[in-house]
C-alpha cells in the first residue's frame, strides 16, 4: 500500500456487513488509520480489486450501496471456454490420478449440462464440481491399480455414481424442484443410463 501494489479482496460478498464497512474509509480517503501508528496514506499507484460470488449463493451478503459506490469499475465474468475449463481440471488433478481425455470431456459435458438447464436449476455446478468429479474418478482408478479396490467396474458406472454425489451438493434446484431426478436426467443425457 505504501509503495503501490494491488490488494485483492476475494469473495468480498462473503464478508459480513461490519467487515465490508471497514473498507469504506480506506477506499474513499486512500488511507487507513492504524492504532499506535496513525494514518497511513496509500501510494497513488496502489490499486484495490475485489471479486464476488453470484449473489444467489448461500453464505453471501449484500454489498452496501456505500461500498458499491466506492468500487469504480464492475466487470461481469462468464464461464471460461471449454478448453480453459478442461485445463483447469487437469492442473488440479494430482499426478498419480490418471483421467483419460475422453473422461474429462464427459465431466465437462456434465458440468455444462447443469448450466444449460435453466428450467430446473437455479445455481449450476461450478468448475470446482468438475475438479471434484475428476479427482474422485482418478482416485478410484488409482486404488484399483494398487489393488486396494478389488471390484472393477465400468468407468461409466463410477462416473455416474460420483456425479450423483458431487452434484447433490453442487447444484441448487429451483424452488419446488427435486434435485435427484434432475441429476438423474443429467447423467442419462451425458453418460447414458
Amino acid at each position: 500500500m505504501l509503495e503501490g501494489g494491488t490488494f485483492l479482496a476475494n469473495e468480498i460478498n462473503r464478508a459480513t456487513e461490519y467487515s465490508q464497512n471497514t473498507l469504506l474509509d480506506p477506499l474513499e480517503e486512500a488511507s487507513i488509520g492504524i492504532p499506535h501508528l496513525g494514518r497511513i496514506k496509500a501510494d497513488e499507484s496502489f490499486f484495490f480489486i475485489c471479486a464476488m460470488n453470484p449473489e444467489e449463493l448461500s453464505g453471501t451478503h449484500r454489498l452496501s450501496e456505500a461500498l458499491k459506490d466506492r468500487i469504480k469499475v464492475w466487470i461481469k465474468l462468464t464461464y471460461p471456454e471449454k478448453a480453459t475449463e478442461l485445463d483447469i481440471i487437469r492442473i488440479n488433478l494430482p499426478e498419480q490420478f490418471m483421467v483419460e481425455e475422453s473422461e474429462l470431456e464427459l465431466i465437462y459435458s456434465i458440468i455444462d449440462e447443469t448450466r444449460k438447464n435453466k428450467v430446473d436449476i437455479e445455481v449450476p455446478a461450478s468448475i470446482r464440481a468438475g475438479i471434484a468429479i475428476a479427482k474422485l474418478l482418478g482416485r478410484r482408478r488409482y486404488l484399483e491399480e494398487k489393488g486396494i479396490v478389488k471390484q472393477k467396474e465400468s468407468v461409466y458406472v463410477h462416473l455416474a455414481d460420483i456425479t450423483k454425489h458431487v452434484l447433490l451438493g453442487s447444484i441448487k434446484p429451483k424452488p419446488g424442484v427435486k434435485v435427484q431426478p434432475v441429476i438423474d436426467r443429467i447423467i442419462n443425457r451425458t453418460i447414458g443410463g
